[in-house]
């Protein structure tokens, strides 16, 4: 059984020019499960870091992160009363931004790194987002950051995330990528019945998913399948030198370093082996990732 036919395509965010500013490779990794999983960073032209280009579009994707399209059209009609459509798009803006926690900046950025690369990457269509659900924007909402559904091979796909953002601590790849399989699996993956029971009725669960979601809950897709994305951002501290594709390798270079035995932890072993084929790990290195961390919240306009 499969359900009616949903446009996901239709409703994913253009990312192209975000995708532009990233560097991406997608290797084994010689992590638990041996598939292709994905290490990116933020691309380089010649010796010049495209840092800069990188906060612009991933800041450009604010508003599709926050709010589907269909309520970004309703609150736009509302605002659209005594305003131009350039000034109904600017409150639009503003109305987003009062919806980011001033206190968790960084795992704000690591949030919308993986709305934008699972709906690149993973074809999937964000069902819930992270921040109409916080009615208290100082408040963290205890669930999964990010429940996308996608269709692949005529099934019905969803997909739970978590994002981890790690500035300083030593070691800081494995602490990560150990933390959030851990929140993924023990935690997001094992209340996500109960999370859907909570979110399927609310006003912000796109019209066009809310139904294969409901199905979903209630056992009526048994074929449908979940699938579970841990994205890592942590500060890269290596040497950075040579050309630029030079510098891109002996980044990527200390991922593989970095992840080296990390699927011998009890937390990978203790995963169960039907679950393990369904874990996919978005690892993302990041120069001086604090000093980004300020940049970003300075382009959201919360300093």
């Amino acid at each position: 059984m499969t359900h009616p036919r949903v446009d996901i395509e239709s409703l994913l965010t253009k990312l192209d020019s975000f995708i532009e500013t990233l560097y991406v490779i997608q290797d084994h990794f010689e992590l638990a499960p041996t598939k292709n999983h994905i290490a990116s960073c933020i691309n380089y032209a010649d010796l010049q870091e495209l840092r800069d280009d990188f906060l612009a579009e991933l800041v450009g994707t604010m508003i599709p992160f926050v709010y589907s399209e269909q309520k970004r059209t309703e609150l736009l009609a509302s605002f659209a009363p005594g305003r131009s459509p350039e000034a109904a798009r600017e409150r639009l803006r503003q109305h987003c931004v009062q919806k980011f926690r001033q206190s968790s900046s960084q795992a704000q950025f690591a949030e919308m790194l993986l709305c934008n690369l699972l709906q690149h990457y993973f074809r999937a269509a964000p069902l819930v987002r992270k921040m109409p659900i916080t009615t208290n924007p100082k408040a963290e909402r205890q669930g999964a950051d990010a429940i996308h559904i996608a269709r692949v091979d005529g099934r019905i796909r969803i997909y739970v995330g978590e994002a981890k953002t790690y500035a300083s601590k030593s070691d800081n790849l494995k602490n990560a990528l150990t933390d959030a399989v851990s929140d993924l699996v023990n935690k997001h993956y094992k209340n996500l019945r109960s999370e859907l029971d909570l979110y399927l009725y609310e006003p912000f669960v796109p019209a066009e998913l809310e139904q294969a979601a409901r199905d979903f809950r209630a056992g009526k897709l048994p074929d449908a399948e979940v699938h579970l994305v841990a994205i890592v951002a942590y500060d890269y501290k290596g040497e950075i030198r040579g050309s630029r594709q030079e510098r891109l390798d002996s980044i990527m270079a200390s991922v593989r370093t970095g992840v080296q035995g990390i699927t011998k932890n009890k937390v990978f072993s203790g995963i169960d082996p039907d679950v393990l084929p369904r874990l996919n790990y978005v690892i993302f290195p990041v120069r001086d990732l604090m000093a980004l961390i300020a940049e970003f919240r300075k382009a959201l306009g919360l300093n």
